[in-house]
């Protein structure tokens, strides 16, 4: 029996949807891009959040004492997804897209 062109495409949705990305500058930013390439390609940030976990992961290795995690937030304009990119160990663990920018 042939799998239903529909059910193999739902079945590769998590995997989508689990893998962001942004595009900045013609070059695309994700998981696993450090700080200091994201700041080249992408700019200044629009707003930065600090914070300090215990323990962790980076790039799926355990991370034992503390973790520095980053929280950076750019504003590309009303057109455009506002982007969240959050940092650890200086680099790039997860991007979320949020709602429009002004």
């Amino acid at each position: 029996m042939k799998p239903r062109p529909l059910l193999v495409l739902l079945a590769c949705l998590p995997a989508l949807a689990a893998a962001q990305s942004l595009r900045c500058a013609s070059k695309i930013i994700n998981e696993g891009t450090s700080q200091v390439k994201v700041a080249a390609l992408c700019g200044q940030p629009t707003n930065i959040e600090h914070q300090s976990a215990v323990g962790g992961f980076v790039n799926g290795v355990p991370v034992a004492g503390d973790v520095q995690v980053e929280i950076w937030t750019y504003n590309f304009g009303p057109n455009k997804l506002l982007q969240r990119i959050r940092f650890e160990n200086g680099i790039v663990v997860k991007i979320d897209s949020l709602g429009y920018g002004f």
